[in-house]
């Protein structure tokens, strides 16, 4: 029997060998270096929420009622950390995309959650053009030779543009320092300006929102630590990474058997539960400074963001901490912060059609197909996002809005998150990756809890 080693370099030996009938996966290491090298999913969905989130809703919550949301930040985080860690988790352990979990369910009943996820990419065209108008936002600040507008439209074609060329690469690296730099700025702006945590610390204890809050306060329900239609994209670029079962299951489709080390899945489960983790804490620990220093520099002076002078607004934050000499820094990095998101929703909200289309029906599930679907809504997406920044070219608001209805989606993708771990674990090998009994009722409480903070952000606003 032949049998090829070292889990890294499986895949090139089968194509190498075709003779090879039998490969042996070896489980990846647990150091410094491979924890690092299978960082991503997470990392991906973190990038997702140091954005919108952190530039835009955390800054105005604090410019504008001080400490009084704090306490929503940790709280969302706690919330919705299942519906992102069942989503990863299934993707580990099946070898497939949670979609294919979300077809199975909706089986002879239309095939609803795919047809509600196609819905919720529409109704997310509002959250992508906000995104980019924050984005453009930042650009006017530093170039006030075009307007918003004409800003707005250059991001949504630049994106489109390097998708369709697949040059992201090319400058993910730049964005990624760049994001590095204005998160490092938030946190020394945040030792350097912040109150004693007495002032803030008392407001993590849940309160009801402020009167007039009710669009702000469900609209960081919605974006942090992201919106739920991530926990789908996420599995969709856990498939990308190969990690656990889904090499295995490309394997044995290749027609090998595939023979695997003993701890080859249960080190992948703590890779995976490494990423997940570091990649939130930083998100939601960020978050938090974002509002609190937001309060400390903005909200003694009245000054809340606002309108197209939003980036002004938020880079008066670092220029009154350090001076004017880091405005170009603040610029660069929130621009880049809020593009990483524009173009990762960009692809991610394609892909889930994509996905979901195929899956409707067979006939589509062609390379053609697939990338004509696939590029075909990112015409869209551009098109429709055109038209609400020329119709509403306000930044925070078209986000506000945007974030509310994600929060209105969140239950329901949260439930299939939950049903697709719960329905498909079945072989031994499957229950022993099983959420537990207090990760299932953590589940549920997150499900329930946005259910119910939706009807109330609802039932408030129309008070």
């Amino acid at each position: 029997m032949n049998i090829v080693t070292d889990a890294e370099n499986a895949e090139a030996g089968a194509k190498l060998h075709p003779e090879k009938k039998t490969i042996r996966l070896e489980a990846p290491g647990l150091g410094a270096a491979s924890t690092w090298r299978h960082m991503g999913p997470g990392v991906a969905a973190a990038m997702t929420g140091i954005g919108a989130s952190h530039i835009m809703h955390a800054p105005t919550a604090g410019a504008q009622y001080g400490y009084a949301l704090l306490w929503v930040i940790p709280f969302a985080y706690i919330l919705k950390y299942c519906a992102f860690e069942f989503a990863h988790r299934y993707t580990l352990v099946k070898g497939e995309s949670i979609m294919d979990a979300y077809h199975r369910i909706g089986h002879g009943k239309g095939n609803w959650p795919l047809w509600y996820l196609m819905f919720q990419g529409v109704a997310n065209t509002f959250g992508i053009a906000g995104r980019t108008l924050g984005c453009a936002a930042m650009i006017w600040a530093a170039f006030p030779f075009l307007s918003l507008e004409l800003w707005s439209v250059v991001i949504l074609l630049v994106t489109v543009g390097i998708l369709w060329l697949g040059k992201y690469a090319a400058v993910e690296a730049v964005v990624k320092a760049l994001i590095i730099v204005f998160a490092l700025s938030c946190f020394i702006a945040f030792f350097l300006q912040a109150p004693s945590p007495g002032e803030y610390m008392s407001r993590l204890l849940p309160t009801l929102p402020p009167i007039g809050a009710a669009l702000l306060f469900g609209a960081m329900w919605g974006y942090f630590p992201t919106t739920l239609e991530v926990a789908p994209m996420q599995s969709n670029w856990a498939v990308d990474k190969k990690s656990g079962m889904v090499k295995v299951r490309d394997l044995r489709r290749q027609g090998y058997e595939v023979e695997l080390a003993p701890n080859y899945m249960r080190n992948y489960f703590t890779l995976f539960k490494r990423d997940m983790n570091i990649s939130y804490i930083i998100s939601g620990l960020t978050g938090m400074i974002f509002l609190i220093v937001g309060a400390a520099v903005l909200h003694p002076i009245g000054l809340v963001p606002s309108s197209r002078e939003m980036g002004l607004t938020i880079a008066r934050i670092y220029t009154d901490t350090f001076g004017a000499w880091i405005f170009p820094v603040i610029i660069a990095g929130g621009v880049a912060a809020l593009f990483s998101t524009v173009f990762t929703y960009y692809d991610g909200q394609a892909r889930l059609v994509e996905e979901s289309a195929v899956r409707l029906r067979a006939s589509l599930d062609t390379p053609e197909r697939r990338k004509l679907i696939y590029r075909g809504f990112q015409v869209f997406l551009t098109a429709a996002g055109i038209g609400i920044v020329y119709g509403l070219p306000n930044p925070i608001f078209v986000v506000q809005i945007a974030s509310f209805v994600a929060l209105l989606f969140s239950p329901v993708l949260f439930w299939l998150s939950i049903q697709s771990v719960k329905r498909n674990f079945k072989t031994p090998e499957e229950m022993e990756f099983m959420p537990s009994k207090f990760m299932f009722a953590w589940a549920w409480v997150g499900t329930v809890g946005l259910a119910l903070i939706s009807a109330y952000v609802i039932w408030i606003g129309w008070l």
